[in-house]
């Protein structure tokens, strides 16, 4: 009995796999001989096994060549022989795992095996033959299982994700609408590069394609009930091949011959796209092509991991991708000697007349671009390659609100485990080639939002979705050797709609479906646990917006912490167990300043982003289970706040989103007839009536594009907005409306006003000055603008003291009924112990006696808390009637001083002009009377700024 295992070490170093193969070998008997080797000739011909009685030999042979021929020979008769055609270059793997290249090596006619040896062939085919090969093969052999269960294992599978059906996924290649007679978009096709069976070969790959028409749930593209068909594969890799030689992904009406290898990134267009004319009409064989078939460019690696050129495939209706020609369309040749070999990852788009494609630079650091009037013949200027900075990959042009940007992904810090999705703003120069203007800036600032892609949904939105991972450390996950039996692993991030504010791109997260409050726990301090399973959204809420750490925890070995300060969130996520090397890594984002309040986290088996809604930022980490799948984290912050924790359920569609906003609303109604005229003052207010107008305006969106997927994109934002609204609903039922807790809102607003007050008279002094001392038009122009921007804030801080005024004295009204009340419960005490005292005196049993005492000292208590509840408000009342005296001295002598300033003004201009002794003296008086106004106005400003407490 013989047992054989192969067992694959991969990884990536930019766009070059690294492998390492190792074959395990077990016998019953004891091993006589075992070796491994892989041989090629340079001429293409026969690579053959010869193998004696007892010994065990592996050829591992991968193909290079790119002919359209190939044979497989059965030789022999009774005896087992076996020949098959490859060209390719050659390893030798010993058992003592020496490792040997060779350009050439002996080949034969004929390879001959005695009776009772065993082999196994793990060999690549010409990947330009669908033809069947009728060489013997051994059933047991791993090449030819092609539902290998490590490829199926479910550890890894995310739940409210998308989860590729079998093997690994990474790179996300193209997002295509598909739009009915009418325009409508009935769909979006998405592709992206996936590895269905890894345990055949390390070096291929294809594009796998899906619909959706949400961009939450996602379908194969053509055979929904069989996810690992070839049906679905949209660009083949014809590596794979069963025992008969057939081909196991490329389609049966793909008869020409597979010319590429390894599928790696590209990007998906029209044949139309210039014009609404065909670019093409047939392929190198004559096979027609429709004029609104996709095209393809794509770039391709060697099946023995060495770069090749781009690629042409065309897709007419319901096909899949064939190939334009038997050669590559550009090579790398074409920008000419570079510090590195990198040229990859073509996105292509049009300036009307031109086909103009960005292709990668990789190491190169700078993306280049190539411009074609017919997509075939392509030239390269170098002064408009964009420079970049690290190792860049997978290029992206969209203008979001009128400001075009170049997406991408990048390494800037390999060694650091960091890889991100970063973008530059730019714009279209005269010829359509974008031109850098903007520093490089993080999309997401996680980790592990990599090679995603873009669709243009309106002029203000894109959609997006990105692959949940990355080329630093997610390769070394993929293998037995760190878990065994797991051969299965990729998903896609939460897709996300991208807008431009003015400044930066933001990020609204499209939830996967509508969410079911599960819990709600009020915490203090870490001593209060918070349990997180699989599958859920958590938000937290502070009540400040001070500094603050959050931690997840699953076991020792895997958790994370978030950290809020200096202006930053820090993540730190430790995975040190059955990883390679481990996924220890920590980073921080900028908060622009705003103090977070509000934290969102989508929790799920094997990621966690993070969401800022404040700032509309998302950081993804990939977390995966190091024990067991699905396992729950406990949650703990540092500071006071609420967790709620949600479950997601049914879909979001209008059904759902209307009745959700008529809920919202009505509570929003409630709310705001409970504040009545502060109302327009609350900042929660008006947020959640912002919020709320928005949702309603992308609810009106949705519902005018009947028929349109679109519309689905709407309904996910305008359930965004909605839940930022019913979070500002929560935010005003925690405010007070007793009239002290009111006027203590209404001070607090002084004291902002009171602060743009004093720098609009800080700059309107400055601009007078300026103004004087060059009259130009800029600097009368500056001043006009600062003397607008002053009396408007007079006028608001004017408005603010009056108000403040009424709620003093409606909380000093107030204040003295509760005073009153308090007085009478004072009295109330004072009655009762007088009555107990005297009880106490008479004589009682023992057990009655104990009782009056504890009551007498139950009571004592009472009457403690209540004089003191009492003397408090005895002391607000009087610091009440203090803080409006000084408000009232405000209110008054402000307008005495004005009008004090006015006639000091014009007595001074009398006294100038007529220099007599009482016009002198009417103008000294006035302006005595100006300075004592303003001095007792400075002093009350100066008590009520250093007493803004009075009401709490």
């Amino acid at each position: 009995m013989e047992n054989r295992k192969l067992h694959y070490k991969m990884y990536k170093s930019g766009k070059t796999w690294v492998v390492a193969g190792i074959c395990t070998v077990s016998f019953g008997l004891a091993v006589l001989n075992n070796h491994v080797q892989a041989s090629a000739n340079e001429n293409g011909e026969n690579v053959q096994n010869v193998q004696s009685a007892g010994s065990n030999t592996v050829t591992v042979a991968g193909a290079a060549s790119q002919t359209d021929s190939s044979s497989n020979e059965k030789a022999g008769s009774s005896s087992s022989q076996e020949a098959e055609s490859t060209t390719q270059s050659g390893a030798t793997i010993s058992s003592s795992a020496s490792v040997q290249q060779s350009s050439s090596a002996s080949t034969s006619s004929s390879a001959q095996q005695s009776v009772g040896s065993s082999s196994v062939t793990v060999a690549q085919q010409s990947n330009s033959s669908n033809s069947a090969a009728s060489a013997a093969v051994n059933p047991n052999d791993p090449k030819y299982d092609f539902n290998y269960a490590p490829t199926f294992n479910p550890k890894f599978e995310q739940n409210f994700h998308y989860n590729n059906p079998q093997g690994y996924s990474n790179d996300i290649q193209s997002i295509v609408p598909k739009y009915d007679a009418n325009g409508k978009v009935q769909y979006w096709e998405v592709y992206y590069l996936g590895t269905q069976y890894p345990n055949n070969y390390n070096y291929s790959s294809h594009w796998y394609g899906l619909k959706t028409t949400d961009f939450v749930n996602f379908t194969p593209i053509s055979n929904p009930d069989n996810p690992t068909s070839k049906d679905n594969v949209a660009i083949p890799d014809a590596a794979y091949k069963d025992a008969q030689g057939n081909s196991v992904e490329v389609a049966d009406n793909n008869k020409n011959g597979i010319p590429w290898e390894y599928v790696a990134t590209g990007t998906v267009i029209r044949n139309n796209a210039i014009n609404n004319k065909p670019l093409f009409t047939k392929d190198e064989w004559g096979n027609p092509i429709d004029s609104d078939a996709e095209l393809s460019y794509f770039s391709t690696f060697g099946n023995a991991g060495n770069q090749k050129g781009i690629y042409l495939a065309y897709k007419n209706k319901n096909s899949q991708f064939h190939p334009y020609s038997s050669n590559e369309v550009v090579s790398s040749s074409i920008v000419g000697t570079q510090p590195s070999t990198d040229f990859r990852d073509p996105y292509i788009n049009t300036n009307g007349h031109q086909l103009i494609m960005y292709v990668a630079g990789g190491l190169n650091h700078k993306m280049f671009t190539l411009t074609s009037t017919d997509g075939i013949n392509w030239s390269h200027n170098a002064n408009d390659d964009i420079q970049l900075d690290g190792l860049v990959e997978t290029p992206n042009i969209q203008t979001i609100s009128g400001q075009t940007v170049m997406i991408y992904s990048a390494q800037p810090s390999v060694q650091n485990k960091q890889g991100f999705t970063k973008y530059v703003t730019g714009y279209f120069d005269k010829n359509g080639i974008f031109k850098r203007t903007g520093p490089i800036t993080n999309l997401d600032d996680g980790s592990d939002f990599y090679a995603g892609n873009y669709v243009k949904i309106d002029n203000d939105t894109v959609a997006n979705v990105g692959w949940l991972g990355d080329w630093i450390y997610t390769p070394s996950i993929w293998n037995e050797d760190t878990f065994p039996g797991i051969l299965h692993a990729g998903s896609f991030t939460m897709s996300r709609a991208l807008q431009y504010n003015g400044k930066e791109i933001t990020t609204i997260p499209i939830e996967p479906g509508q969410t079911k409050l599960d819990s709600k726990t009020k915490v203090k301090s870490t001593k209060n646990v918070v349990k997180v399973p699989s599958s859920k959204k958590v938000e937290i809420t502070y009540e400040a917006g001070t500094n603050k750490k959050i931690y997840l925890v699953r076991n020792a070995h895997n958790s994370i912490t978030i950290t809020f300060a200096n202006n930053k969130m820090t993540v730190a996520r430790k995975e040190d167990k059955n990883v390679v090397n481990g996924m220890n890594l920590t980073t921080s984002t900028s908060l622009n300043g705003v103090k977070i309040k509000r934290v969102v986290l989508y929790v799920d088996n094997s990621s966690v982003e993070i969401y800022l809604p404040q700032i509309k930022k998302m950081f993804t980490l990939e977390d995966i289970p190091n024990e067991q799948a699905n396992q729950a984290y406990s949650l703990k912050t540092d500071k006071a706040g609420n967790v709620n924790v949600y479950s997601f359920t049914g879909s979001v569609d209008s059904n759902y989103v209307n009745g959700l906003y008529s809920s919202i609303q009505n509570r929003f109604n409630k709310m705001k007839s409970r504040f009545g005229s502060e109302a327009s003052q609350l900042s929660s207010v008006y947020y959640a009536n912002r919020n709320l107008k928005t949702a309603m305006s992308y609810i009106n969106k949705a519902k005018n594009l009947n028929g349109d997927a679109t519309a689905n994109v709407y309904l996910a934002m305008a359930n965004y907005y909605l839940s930022n609204a019913n979070y500002w609903n929560d935010e005003s039922s925690q405010l007070k409306v007793d009239a002290s807790s009111v006027a203590d809102r209404y001070v607090a607003r002084l004291g902002k006003a009171k602060s743009s007050y004093n720098k609009a008279t800080k700059e309107l002094s400055a601009a007078k000055r300026k103004m004087n001392k060059k009259h130009s038009r800029a600097n009368v122009n500056a001043y006009n603008k600062a003397l607008t921007a002053y009396r408007a804030s007079q006028k608001t801080y004017s408005a603010f003291v009056n108000d403040v005024y009424k709620q003093s004295s409606l909380a000093l009204k107030d204040t003295k009924r509760k005073a009153a009340s308090a007085k009478r419960k004072v009295s109330s005490d004072n009655a009762q112990l007088s009555k107990l005292k005297k009880a106490m005196k008479k004589h009682h049993s023992k057990k009655q006696a104990k009782k009056l005492a504890e009551q007498y000292k139950k009571l004592t208590k009472q009457a403690k808390a209540n004089k003191t509840a009492y003397s408090k408000l005895v002391k607000k009342e009087s610091a009440i009637v203090r803080y409006s005296k000084e408000i009232s001295t405000i209110n008054r002598d402000s307008k005495a001083l004005k009008t004090a300033e006015a006639k000091a003004a014009k007595a001074k201009s009398v006294a100038k002009k007529h220099k007599t002794r009482k016009n002198k003296a009417a103008y000294a008086k006035l302006a005595k009377k100006v300075k004592s106004l303003t001095k007792a106005i400075n002093n009350a400003q100066s008590y009520i700024s250093k007493n803004s407490a009075t009401f709490r």
